[in-house]
């Protein structure tokens, strides 16, 4: 049989039983490789039926030259080069691989490998009539959301119940990091319940070195990134090497150049006192959103939780106040007294309503908590406060940490979410897209303004929803 060996990123892939599973990675990273394991891997775990363990692959890229020019030849070396004895043939049309191979429990494992592409129609229609085991796509990102939907229609269709069904149905990719937006970009950042997702370690690191911890290097040329990486955009380097995602038809990340996900982001982090105050940074809106914030005792800002008003639903502030915000600090921080609680909000949130002359800031100090009045609402000025506390380090570690446990929706803001709207030219501008992520980078600015202008709090310092005016103090003074 083979002697293969996955990396850590391709043996999770390996030894997950969901029916969705993806692996993004840069080239040379062998995630081909991991696929097709996975495919042999179902095609050993089938229950035989009548000795006979049968199953039948999907393997799709976008065309038929892009399948014959890279996966034909790596099946060909994996099931004929490096074994002892062939695992099987290339029928006559030189399209499907049939494996016929015999298990140690005296079992045959007959297995059709079928590579098709998804460029035409006609192709389309072909796909949508089969009845297969499972399926690889390769590239996923080059492949339409409508053939990915089709596919999962006609996986577990082969064997057929009555001689035992499939063992192992499902659907695996492969694919290079995709541009933001789009369907791939929201199925790897928002997954369905039965799909997981395989993010492999970038090839280069941020300062373009080689990363010790790339996958597959033992497999790899000493100088196979340093030939590949002599010409290449740095848009090319960051989706193909680094395994960002790309820009697409989106604007680039604010924060593309300072939040580093693998940095700044901790598992467990908890408040560490309920003396230290809780800074809730909060954009308002019908789609409001705030970020949980405390400063710990060595001066680290840790974003411990979130709140947002889920996408394509819309609430006034006290709704999103009263059903999603209050109950989320009542039930993740128990006991926390809502006097050391802060609220750092827009500066419009203390303006009147011309309807109800209420303000949104009297509404939060109703609700027993204390409101901060940012000094500035200008742009500039809020991602510079969060970029200078993302540059900070603490113990070697960041002085801005999010826990990604609790805060998923913050850390894809801070990734890739919020980001520099683009104009119909092409051009980047310096204003903010908005969009579902929008508001959550509003609010974590708010907060950020408030610890790059207070820095450390004392307990016990008293808000009342403006900033507090400086002590007088007498001092000694001479005539001159």
């Amino acid at each position: 049989m083979l002697n293969y060996t996955a990396g850590p990123t391709g043996q999770r892939l390996l030894d997950s039983r969901m029916f969705g599973k993806l692996i993004c990675g840069p080239v040379g990273g062998g995630k081909s490789t991991v696929a097709l394991m996975d495919l042999l891997h179902r095609s050993v775990l089938q229950v035989a039926y009548n000795g006979v363990r049968h199953t039948k692959h999907l393997i799709l890229r976008n065309t038929m030259a892009q399948l014959k020019a890279t996966v034909k030849p790596m099946m060909t070396t994996w099931f004929e080069t490096l074994v002892q004895r062939r695992m099987g043939v290339w029928k006559l049309t030189d399209q499907i691989f049939e494996a016929r191979f015999k298990l140690p429990d005296n079992t045959v494992v007959l297995s059709e490998f079928m590579l098709m592409a998804a460029d035409t129609p006609d192709d389309v229609r072909r796909l949508l009539s089969l009845e297969v085991s499972d399926a690889w796509i390769e590239e996923g990102r080059e492949v339409d959301e409508d053939v990915m939907s089709g596919i999962t229609g006609r996986v577990n269709r082969f064997p057929a119940r009555l001689a035992g069904g499939v063992t192992y149905p499902g659907v695996v990719v492969s694919t290079n990091a995709p541009p933001i937006g789009g369907f791939w970009h929201k199925l790897m950042t928002s997954p369905p319940k039965n799909w997981e997702i395989f993010m492999q370690p970038p090839a280069l690191l941020e300062d373009d070195s080689l990363n010790p911890d790339a996958e597959n290097l033992e497999n790899l040329a000493p100088d196979y990134y340093d030939n590949i990486v002599e010409g290449k955009s740095e848009e090319w380097i960051n989706v193909y090497l680094k395994n960002l995602f790309g820009q697409g038809d989106s604007g680039k990340p604010v924060y593309r150049e300072t939040f580093k996900k693998s940095f700044h982001t901790k598992k467990g982090l908890r408040p560490v006192t309920q003396t230290k105050p809780m800074v809730i940074g909060m954009d308002n809106g019908l789609t409001a959103a705030a970020a949980f914030m405390q400063q710990d005792a060595r001066g680290r800002v840790n974003c411990l939780n979130e709140a947002y008003v889920p996408e394509g639903v819309t609430m006034g502030v006290e709704s999103f106040l009263d059903k999603i915000l209050i109950p989320k600090l009542v039930v993740a921080y128990p006991g926390f007294k809502r006097e050391n609680i802060i609220f750092a909000i827009d500066p419009a949130c203390f303006q009147r309503s011309q309807v109800d002359e209420k303000t949104i800031n009297a509404a939060i100090l109703q609700r027993g908590f204390k409101t901060w009045r940012p000094p500035t609402n200008d742009p500039e000025r809020r991602v510079q406060a969060v970029e200078l506390l993302l540059s900070r380090q603490v113990d070697g570690g960041p002085g801005f940490a999010f826990d990604e446990e609790n805060c998923p929706h913050a850390v894809n803001t801070m990734n890739w979410g919020y980001r520099w709207k683009k104009k119909p030219e092409g051009i980047v501008s310096t204003e903010v897209e908005k969009n579902h992520y929008s508001h959550m980078g509003d609010g974590i600015q708010y907060g950020a303004l408030f610890y790059s202008t207070h820095g450390a709090l004392e307990a016990g310092t008293q808000w009342t929803g403006r900033q507090q005016a400086r002590k007088i103090v007498a001092r000694p003074y001479v005539y001159a």
